[in-house]
């Protein structure tokens, strides 16, 4: 069925090109196409679709597009539970700058439910560092849907660093994770001052994430990639260490502090991106890790079970048995080339995109080839739930692709009503779109937009 899938695209591709037709603006122009993009705010001025976050709580499904990190705004969309997506931005006021109370996050983060100072709130953004207006301290910022805003409070080390960039425009970035259930833990990091911390499901107090005595945290891009699975009987917090190829990982049970519990790593460039989701069929989010040309999924359930450790070593034998449940290389079809330069693994998701409940991975390949424009940037789709050799299901791109788009820098998926569909940033042109349509749905079974 994949096979056939892939065939009969370029099979309607170069049928079109035999009559005349393009689909150069199929994207654009076509009622109800499978790919939609969202109007881009005034306000953001630079790097719209350099980030996203997704939330979705009682049926209302909700997209962040954050601009440049530090430089600009994020601005808020409702794509509800159906194939209608509202493109206008229905809140643009996610970090404003101009007071300068917030710089924005690398990675932002969403909440079905959020915990403020005052009370629970539904469908809450953390989206970067500062103070709220009129708050009496600095923190992280969140900005939940009715507007109501407010800050986290830090550790001190990441508290001393803001409070500089407040007082001297010196923004620092303070990149952020959650895991996608109703009551998320928010993990979060300053790579520059190598800490990290996280707040626990309803909490507004942080716990820093403590290393063993002999686990160096000295390298400049700890935390630089974070990601938070749920699983059964609580979390596991991982947290990345590109510039060592190493990633970290910690369990938390419950509301107290989180125990190490080992380090894997060893391969060029491990840890440069990860995300978390159910891949297997377990009730677990699994790790998915990208190194520097290679994706790894992890079974989470697995590294649950591993024991508090003090143990220094980081390799890759360290994971254990079984835990590995695939790992995969870059693919191209006729349409999307170049997978040498292609920085295969720069974003990752995970998304139940048939709705079958297992997830697909899904791999930002910002500067892949698309028809001929150069790091156009696609989306490529691995069913990779069991084997070792995960299998490639698709190749996603913007038809109407420029050169220097740049899809595929930031991913996520965000649910409509029994499954997922992808939400991906083009930065480089600034752009952001939603691809409702997946080669593993059966003909009629997503609505209008998928034929």
């Amino acid at each position: 069925m994949k096979a056939s899938w892939l065939e009969l695209s370029v099979f309607a591709s170069l049928a079109l090109a035999a009559s005349g037709c393009s689909w150069s603006r199929f994207d654009d122009v076509t009622k109800n196409s499978p790919i939609v993009l969202f109007e881009k705010p005034s306000s953001l001025k630079s790097g719209f679709g350099f980030s996203l976050a997704t939330a979705t709580n009682q049926g209302q499904t909700e997209v962040l597009v954050a601009g440049a990190s530090s430089g600009s705004r994020a601005a808020l969309y409702e794509i509800g539970q159906e194939d209608a997506p509202g493109t206008t931005a229905v809140d643009d006021g996610y970090c404003e700058s101009g007071d300068q109370t917030c710089f924005l996050s690398s990675f932002t983060a969403g909440f079905a439910n959020a915990t403020g100072p005052d009370k629970a709130r539904p469908l809450c953004f953390a989206v970067g560092s500062g103070a709220s207006v009129g708050a009496v301290s600095a923190g992280l910022i969140v900005r939940c849907r009715d507007t109501a805003q407010y800050a986290l409070d830090v550790p001190t080390a990441a508290k001393e660093r803001l409070l500089t960039a407040l007082a001297q425009n010196q923004p620092a970035d303070y990149p952020m994770a959650t895991d996608r259930s109703d009551d998320p833990l928010l993990l979060a990091s300053l790579p520059e001052k190598h800490v990290a911390w996280f707040y626990p499901a309803k909490s507004t107090d942080f716990r820093e994430l403590l290393p063993p005595e002999g686990v160096p945290v000295d390298d400049p891009s700890f935390g630089a990639s974070l990601a938070v699975l749920a699983v059964a009987g609580g979390r596991v917090l991982a947290v990345g260490v590109p510039g060592k190829s190493e990633v970290l990982l910690w369990k938390a049970e419950g509301a107290g502090d989180a125990k190490y519990i080992g380090c894997f790593g060893g391969l060029a460039g491990m840890g440069r991106a990860l995300t978390a989701g159910r891949v297997n069929r377990d009730d677990s989010d699994d790790l998915v890790v990208s190194d520097a040309s290679n994706v790894h999924v992890i079974d989470g359930a697995s590294l649950f079970q591993l024991p508090r450790t003090s143990s220094a070593e980081c390799s890759f034998s360290a994971l254990p048995s079984g835990a590995l449940l695939s790992s995969f290389g870059c693919g191209s079809t006729s349409s999307v080339t170049g997978c040498d330069q292609s920085e295969f693994g720069a974003a990752l998701a995970v998304g139940d995109l048939d709705g079958d409940g297992d997830g697909e991975v899904i791999v930002g390949a910002p500067k892949m080839t698309v028809r001929g424009e150069s790091s156009a940037g696609a989306l490529l789709v691995y069913d990779a739930d069991v084997s070792s050799d995960a299998a490639l299901v698709e190749a996603k791109f913007i038809s109407s692709a420029e050169s220097g788009d740049e899809l595929g820098r930031s991913i996520v998926t965000p649910r409509i009503g029994k499954r997922d569909i992808i939400a991906a940033g083009a930065p480089g042109n600034g752009k952001a779109a939603l691809f409702y349509c997946s080669a593993l749905l059966a003909a009629g079974a997503a609505g209008s937009r998928c034929p």
